[in-house]
């Protein structure tokens, strides 16, 4: 554009193909249909009407989320983005962070209904008229949802201000599906409920309850809960030094880059079934075509971690595909796409967001809040990327997509356990100990497992029908899910309660 001194000289021209592959990507729109459509049968099942109203809620979510989008791009333009620029206010290219970002909302979305509808069950239970079960049911969610969706939110801004690259598209989707699945789920669903229940259409909710009243002393097994936590953090940590660098793919160490000719073009995802089952962990594979009109040349390009995945690769090809007659034209070493800076930056923008995290809930709650939350969250991420080692899985562009829905994931879920908890505390005169966290987690625990569920479904779907690629991404979320549901109780509260000064305890008790 001639802001900087550098002129710019084209020497050579490429059109490439999806590093995912065709198939992969048609494979993993088919999983997402498959998972979406098991979240719907399932709400519609567990419950019934108001089931099919939240999913309907989904729908418009997903109908309002370019419309978000591009409200997202233009404010965080303002802020100083990075390839924003002049086209502020154009819908940001998806990738698979972005795709992420995306995935968590709907699970957001997905949450914000069954908190509402569980409050809703609450407040008949009390033998409240229908529309003032509604009304109290909303009302009661809503500082839930609020606090949870604004500390989300409040992590996005900030790692779109500090990060780069797939972190920035990460965080564009994210709080444009904060903004559609708070309008949908607070203000939609409530005006479809209010206006059947106006007109005499509609008298009740009926619903399903699968998990009925509990009294599980969840503080009284912290301890137990505290050794697994660290015996699983000691033994991955031990494990991930053991692996050393293969613990990081290509997009990190980077690697060797092979161009090789063909007789016949081969399938990707072929090509990567038979790479990784030789051994070859996470490789890049992209055909690319230089040249135009009937002087276009098309080569396959791999990328690999060393000479020695090098020749084996070239093995493989050579056995497995003979018909296809692939030979090396060109090995280059390459750089990591993940670079310093990216890691940087990335570092950066995560404890920024920490701290902001502590800050917000600090505010709305106390500062021992913000601690348990901040321990339960790292403790999350932590356990991820280690049952992800213990697996034989590499930290690639992926990966690091993944692990940033866990991230957000994990804040959701400890922010709706915390507010039942000072919900709770002020029913009891003030009183903040194990029994009151204890009444406030049993009380949330079928919340916290319908909203687990739902997400496990959608991933799982992505898991066994999304094809190679995706399953790495899939697997990171899955592991992060189960590990923030068991966090959220085991772990976040206890240290909450742990770390709160005697004296603020003793006093609140009397």
């Amino acid at each position: 554009a001639g802001a900087l001194p550098a002129p710019l000289r084209v020497i050579e021209e490429r059109s490439v193909d999806p590093t995912l592959g065709t198939a992969s990507i048609e494979s993993g729109w088919r999983a997402a249909a498959i998972g979406f459509a098991a979240v719907a049968v399932f709400m519609a099942i567990y419950y019934h009407f108001a089931g099919i109203v939240a999913v309907m809620a989904l729908l418009l979510n997903l109908v309002l989320l370019p419309l978000g989008m591009i409200i997202t791009a233009g404010f965080f333009g303002l802020i100083g983005g990075a390839g924003m620029g002049s086209s502020a206010t154009s819908l940001p290219v998806l990738t698979l962070p972005g795709i992420a970002g995306i995935v968590l909302t709907v699970g957001m979305a997905v949450d914000a209904n069954v908190l509402i509808f569980e409050r809703i069950r609450e407040e008949m239970r009390t033998g409240k008229r229908f529309g003032a079960a509604i009304s109290a049911g909303y009302d009661k969610a809503f500082s839930t949802i609020l606090d949870a969706n604004i500390t989300t939110l409040l992590t996005a801004i900030i790692l779109f201000w500090q990060g780069s690259g797939p972190v920035k598209g990460f965080a564009i989707t994210l709080s444009a599906g904060i903004i559609a699945s708070m309008f949908t789920a607070i203000v939609v669903t409530r005006m479809v409920f209010e206006a059947l229940e106006s007109r005499g259409l509609l008298h009740n909710l009926k619903m399903t309850q699968w998990v009925k009243e509990t009294n599980i002393n969840f503080m009284g097994l912290h301890a137990a809960a505290a050794i697994l936590s660290i015996v699983l953090l000691a033994g991955s940590l031990a494990w991930g030094v053991h692996r050393g660098q293969d613990n990081f793919g290509v997009d990190f160490t980077g690697g060797q880059q092979l161009t090789l000719d063909f007789a016949e073009k081969a399938d990707v995802d072929g090509l990567r079934g038979a790479l990784t089952g030789a051994g070859i962990v996470n490789p890049a594979i992209q055909y690319q075509r230089s040249g135009r009109g009937e002087d276009q040349n098309e080569v396959l390009v791999l990328k690999i971690a060393g000479p020695e995945d090098g020749e084996k690769a070239l093995a493989v090809l050579a056995e497995q595909f003979p018909e296809n007659r692939f030979k090396l034209m060109q090995e280059d070493t390459v750089g990591p796409q993940v670079g310093k800076e990216l890691q940087k930056s990335g570092l950066m923008a995560i404890g920024l967001s920490l701290v902001g995290m502590i800050i917000y809930i600090t505010i709305r709650f106390e500062f021992s809040f913000a601690i348990g939350a901040v321990v339960g969250l790292l403790h999350n991420v932590l356990i991820t990327i280690g049952i992800y080692f213990l697996l034989g899985r590499q930290l690639t562009m992926t990966s690091i997509a993944a692990l940033l829905t866990v991230l957000g994931y994990s804040v959701n879920d400890t922010i709706v356990v915390f507010d039942r908890i000072r919900e709770t505390r002020k029913l009891r005169g003030g009183r903040l100990d194990a029994a009151v966290a204890n009444e406030s987690i049993n009380s949330t625990l079928s919340r916290t497992l319908l909203t687990s569920l739902t997400t496990l479904l959608s991933v799982g779907m992505l898991m066994v029908f999304g094809g190679g690629a995706i399953f790495d991404f899939a697997l990171a979320i899955f592991i992060g899910v189960i590990a923030g549901t068991y966090a959220s109780a085991f772990i976040a509260s206890p240290v909450m309660l742990a770390v709160r000064p005697k004296a603020a305890a003793s006093g609140a008790g009397k």
